[in-house]
């Protein structure tokens, strides 16, 4: 309805509302004139409101507005379900859009009368506008249009920024295949006119093999100036291997970003464009949490020649950002040790990522295992080492897998920031990376002892039944305190052992090996906090356990800021509700773990544990490991008939008279195969043999009698020579030689 219609309808309300209201009224000084007018109208139909009945859509949306505008939205619903339900094409949409402009469609959708109607109006609108706004046909028209008169262009380049990052994919496909300069300068000042919606789009063109893309992204990137730009422009503008007009084109555009801080243009070189890249690399690879998540990230093309958009989980994205960040970094110095470090831990993460959790890495050509296998193990420990101070399970796992190949025992000697990278792992606060690291110690075959024997032990005896007891250190000065926090996590199932003073905690975590976490009172004495946390993390053996402070609210945020360097520190206010604490604590420590081990991956993680421990059992290395903790699991495992052999070898390397005495109950055990006994009988005459004769005279009496009743030949040799170690004397001796019958009859 046309404005001067709008006025006559107007001014046809106004002569109604007064013919119909009674003489009296106009007395009534009371009452104000606008409640007489709204009241009039709430009287009137929307037929009596409307010239005309609305049939099209035009109209109907007309009714809707006019009739809205006029305080009447119940009355202008039904047209505009009417007009929902005529289902009206997107060019009739543009249309509408175009006649009455975005903000209508907004402010009826507002209307919660016209809801929920108004709403998917407005959404139609919202999609009508965004094909047409994308329309490939439209967009190449537009980008033609650049190249026509000064009119066209300023109009062409208002209606491709309103499309927004979609028009430039097209616009770098047109620069990658045309070689008008003019043309291509036209194009360029375009995504520059486009502003910030292209600054991703472009950063991505900074990849392209064609140094032309390269050159005009940076240049563009420059004249935008978003400082979101910069980290991406170090490498063009610094690295040997980029093309002069590259480096100048992408130096100039950090000038340009930059041109506001004085003090950041003196930070344009090299040595600055490298760190800059290794920490952002750093903190992406720090940035390890599987997310579900999914985020939009632009990549070039090479098929397309332009770049694509894909949504991709961003766990993937952050680890596709650190690795060509990574590589970026050592394109401009590849001989640096740390940087090697850095990208060959991106690459194992990247392999790790698409391999998932309970599957092995990918090997052969290409892959990044295959490449840490080349690299040499001090470059994969280094590895280890980056991968457990950042907190990167996967990658340390996959280091740990490739020094077991190609690592030497001196890898358990080795002084790499003041411990062993390999033997640091073992107190991972992962059993992932502390069973890697116990079997890359058996792969290593020490001839000697060394720091953490131990607890190679520990964590392969706690691989054979399951996940074994947790412990923790409590370390307070108060006795009464320390007892009371050490109640506290024995109530969240920690078998906790309270300490007096920072030294004891040391070396009370030093000699357990086998401790969750230490729990340090902020005010501890004998060393202070800070020496205990120093000493903590300096030692190999408790480098890498998680740290619970506790203390008063008030000095959170001091105590955080202090701590803040260290890794797998955390504050938690101290209380002596047991429920507090599970919520301060519980979150923390489940960060640090990875998912739930699957039921193949246990049963292949009880199989290498029993081969190593049987290993080790049957060679010279039980001078190194003591057996004797695994001894009590061992005796379950008999009955599956896979693990027996490895248990019963086991056992024969303990030296104790319950050993002994385990073998011997499986020999006499009537449930058990004869392969079973067989061998169970073979490893009791050997442990009789290197310990001597333990078992009672009761459980002699039983191996004899299996002897005698034993069928099976290879059973009945085994029984033997169990009873040849039994140390018969002469007269026995003697009674078996008579009951002698030679297989074959004397002549």
């Amino acid at each position: 309805m046309s404005l001067n219609n709008r006025i006559l309808a107007i001014f046809a309300l106004v002569f109604l509302f007064a013919i119909s209201t009674p003489t009296r009224a106009w007395a009534q000084d009371k009452i104000p004139p606008k409640i007489q007018e709204s009241n009039s109208l709430l009287n009137l139909s929307a037929n009596d409101l409307l010239l005309s009945k609305p049939e099209t859509p035009e109209q109907l949306l007309q009714a809707v507005i006019q009739l809205t505008d006029l305080g009447q939205a119940a009355s202008a619903k039904p047209y505009l379900e009417q007009l929902i339900k005529a289902n009206i094409d997107n060019e009739t949409v543009l249309k509408l859009r175009d006649k009455h402009g975005p903000a209508a469609f907004l402010g009826l959708a507002n209307n919660k009368t016209l809801q929920p109607e108004s709403i998917t109006l407005l959404k139609k609108m919202e999609t009508a506008f965004r094909a047409y706004a994308t329309d490939p046909a439209r967009i190449d028209g537009l980008i033609n249009d650049l190249a026509g008169s000064s009119t066209k262009r300023n109009i062409a380049i208002i209606e491709l920024k309103s499309a927004g990052e979609i028009v430039a994919p097209p616009i770098l496909r047109k620069l990658s295949t045309n070689d008008d300069p003019g043309m291509n300068d036209e194009l360029a000042f375009a995504l520059t006119q486009l502003g910030a919606p292209v600054v991703q789009p472009l950063i991505a063109a900074l990849r392209s093999p064609t140094e032309k893309i390269r050159k005009i992204a940076a240049d563009v990137l420059g004249d935008i100036g978003d400082p979101s730009a910069t980290l991406y422009l170090w490498n063009p503008a610094f690295s040997q291997s980029q093309p002069q007009s590259v480096q100048r084109a992408a130096r100039m555009a950090l000038e340009k970003i930059y041109k506001t801080n004085p003090r950041k243009v003196k930070e344009l070189n090299p040595h600055n464009a490298q760190l800059q890249l290794i920490n952002a690399a750093l903190h992406l690879y720090q940035t390890h949490e599987d997310k579900s998540e999914k985020q939009k990230i632009w990549t070039w093309d090479l098929k397309e020649q332009t770049i694509v958009q894909k949504e991709l989980p961003t766990q993937e994205i952050n680890l596709i950002g650190g690795l060509r960040l990574a590589k970026e970094a050592l394109e401009m110095s590849p001989d640096r040790q740390d940087v090697q470090t850095l990208y060959l831990a991106m690459a194992l993460a990247m392999d790790a990522y698409y391999a998932g959790w309970n599957n092995p890495l990918p090997e052969g050509q290409g892959t990044a295992f295959n490449l840490a296998l080349l690299s040499g193990p001090k470059a994969v420990s280094r590895v280890l080492a980056l991968a457990m101070k950042q907190g990167h399970t996967p990658s340390a796992i996959a280091a740990l897998k490739a020094l077991g190949q190609i690592g030497s025992r001196t890898l358990l000697y080795e002084q790499l920031d003041k411990h062993s990278s390999v033997i640091a792992a073992l107190n991972y606060p992962d059993r992932r990376v502390q069973f890697s690291a116990a079997t890359t110690i058996m792969q290593l075959d020490p001839v000697k002892p060394f720091p953490g024997a131990t607890r190679v032990i520990s964590i392969l005896s706690r691989s054979l039944l399951g996940e074994g007891s947790q412990a923790a250190i409590v370390v307070d000065s108060s006795v009464p305190r320390a007892q009371s926090m050490a109640g506290v996590f024995n109530e969240l199932g920690y078998l906790t052992q309270p300490v007096q003073t920072g030294k004891a905690g040391f070396k009370a975590a030093t000699e357990r090996m086998d401790v969750e976490f230490i729990a340090l009172q902020f005010n501890i004495m004998r060393w202070g906090l800070s020496q205990t946390i120093a000493n903590l993390r300096a030692d190999s053996r408790t480098a890498n356990i998680p740290i619970l402070i506790y203390g008063p609210l008030r000095l959170q945020n001091k105590i955080e800021y202090s701590t803040r360097h260290y890794p797998l520190v955390h504050y938690i206010v101290e209380t002596e509700n047991t429920e507090d604490v599970e919520r301060q604590v519980t979150p923390f420590l489940q960060s640090l773990k990875t998912p739930q081990l699957t039921g193949d991956l246990r049963t292949e993680y009880r199989t290498a544990a029993l081969y190593w421990l049987s290993h080790i059992a049957s060679s010279q290395r039980s001078k190194i490991y003591d057996l004797t903790p695994v001894e009590k699991p061992l005796l379950q495992l008999v009955p599956n008939r896979s693990l027996a052999s490895n248990a019963l070898i086991t056992l024969g390397g303990i030296p104790t008279r319950s050993a002994q005495s385990d073998l011997a109950k499986v020999v006499t055990n009537k449930v058990f195969e004869s392969d079973v006994k067989e061998i169970a009988a073979l490893q009791l005459a050997f442990h009789i043999q290197k310990f001597g004769l333990l078992i009672d005279s009761e459980q002699i009496t039983a191996i004899r009698q299996a002897y005698q009743t034993a069928k099976d030949p290879k059973l009945n040799t085994a029984l033997a020579s169990v009873m040849g170690t039994l140390m018969p004397d002469s007269k026995v001796v003697g009674e078996r030689l008579q009951k002698f019958q030679p297989a074959t009859s004397l002549p």
